[in-house]
């Protein structure tokens, strides 16, 4: 069943307008982006902490996602409950429930004293069979445990693959903000030491030569922490990937999406077709135990020789079974067992369906969102940073205060974070979407 009113009813244009945009820096001064290599290696002097992305091969997100189904044990672990299944149900079709059941009995009267000399020996071999419909049902059931097993390895590789996602998108976002926070603390180098020479010459107070001091401290400070939350996300990344290399987000953009016309289908969805072979599989255990009404009876043959001395005696051929009779003491509270199982699994899939339309109505809305909040982001980070500009002219000249310079930086800087935020977004969530379908981006 198509659900067209699922699918993100945007603007593809809207989406395709922002989506070829990289992240973007906190400022545009030729001074502000051109910080150097050497810039870069004193700062780290005095913020060991942070660990700066090095140079390696590029690193896609579908390499991610795939290399992360390979290193995940929980597949394998699902593809042995798979065999196991496909085993148990070509067991099922054997002609017998059980293994043959082999018996035999001697006696004997000189263990009483008896001089009679009656001795007997018996011998026999029988076999179970299974009930009435039994051994279908019992092949029906491993057939859906082998279902639920591969759908489980689907929903696993949905779950590992968002995870890597994720971790793509805090990675861009920390990392955009070291790159915007590096050239900030470039620019406040700069100007603390002007404010230094100035102070000495007694041209500005000390208030505004602690300004600038404090917030060169906080930004190296924050460069520090952002630094350290990147090494946390490139730790995950590894656990999961084999690689710390962050995922590149780039390929990822609006385009896409309205080129391959991706289209959301909650009926198609791994977690209900998951939750719908757990209902299937607890009506096939119902129906097992509806079928497992009374013990299964055994049916054999024996072999009798009865001797006595000095006496001829023969041997005996016959035929035995043994059939034990239904019990609703036994029945009763297996066949409810089952039936709880199958009126929760019916649960289950109800809500299973709710989340999963639940959760494409806020994708829908989350990529709107992002889409306009790029638009904006974009544009108050340009206006932002053009105010720093004229203000750092302006305070240079003596026309205001250092303090209203420092503050217009902070206010570009917290600019480029929602711009570098808002760019994450609108890509993960395009991701996620293309994961819902049931591609790999």
């Amino acid at each position: 069943m198509r659900c067209p009113s699922l699918l993100p009813a945007l603007s593809w244009r809207s989406v395709v307008g922002v989506g070829a945009f990289p992240f973007l820096l906190c400022v545009s001064e030729s001074k502000l982006y051109g910080a150097t290599a050497s810039v870069t290696a004193r700062l780290t002097e005095h913020v060991t902490v942070v660990a700066a992305p090095t140079a390696s091969a590029p690193f896609s997100l579908h390499d991610a996602i795939v290399a992360a189904w390979l290193f995940d044990p929980e597949q394998g672990a699902y593809m042995a409950d798979s065999t196991s299944a496909q085993r148990r149900a070509s067991a099922a079709r054997s002609w017998f429930s059980g293994g043959p059941t082999v018996a035999g009995q001697y006696y004997d009267d000189h263990f009483i004293g008896s001089k009679v000399g009656y001795t007997t020996y018996q011998g026999s071999i029988s076999v179970p069979f299974w009930l009435p419909g039994q051994g279908t049902a019992t092949e029906n059931a491993a057939k859906a445990d082998e279902k639920v097993a591969n759908w489980q390895m689907q929903v696993q590789r949905l779950a590992v693959a968002a995870r890597v996602v994720d971790l793509a998108g805090q990675g861009a976002v920390l990392s955009a903000r070291l790159n915007n926070l590096s050239a900030v603390s470039h620019v406040l180098e700069q100007t603390t030491q002007d404010v230094e020479h100035a102070w000495t010459a007694g041209e500005v107070s000390g208030a505004d030569r602690e300004a600038a001091v404090a917030e060169k401290a906080d930004v190296d400070g924050t460069l520090a922490d952002m630094g350290q939350q990147l090494e946390g996300v490139r730790a995950e990344l590894e656990a999961l990937t084999g690689r710390d290399n962050l995922p590149d987000l780039g390929s990822i953009d609006g385009r896409r999406l309205a080129r391959d016309g991706y289209q959301l289908d909650v009926e198609q969805d791994p977690r209900i077709k998951l939750a719908d072979a757990q209902l299937k599989k607890a009506q096939a255990s119902y129906s097992v135990a509806r079928h497992s009404y009374m013990p299964n009876p055994q049916v054999g043959v024996m072999l009798s020789r009865q001797e006595q001395y000095e006496s001829p005696w023969d041997t005996q051929v016959g035929v035995q079974f043994q059939v034990g009779l239904p019990s609703e003491a036994v029945n009763t509270p297996l066949v409810m067992k089952e039936m709880q199982a199958v009126s929760r699994a019916e649960a289950d899939k109800v809500l299973a369906h709710r989340k999963v339309m639940a959760e494409y109505r806020q994708l829908r809305a989350q990529l709107a969102a992002a889409a306009t909040q790029v638009r904006h982001a974009r544009l108050g980070q340009e206006q932002s940073d053009l105010r720093a500009s004229d203000l750092s002219r302006a305070w240079k000249a003596g026309e205001l205060p250092l303090v209203e310079y420092l503050r217009a930086r902070r206010t570009a800087l917290d600019a480029a974070d929602r711009q570098a935020q808002a760019e994450a977004t609108m890509r993960t969530t395009i991701a996620r979407i293309i994961l819902m379908t049931g591609q790999t981006p």
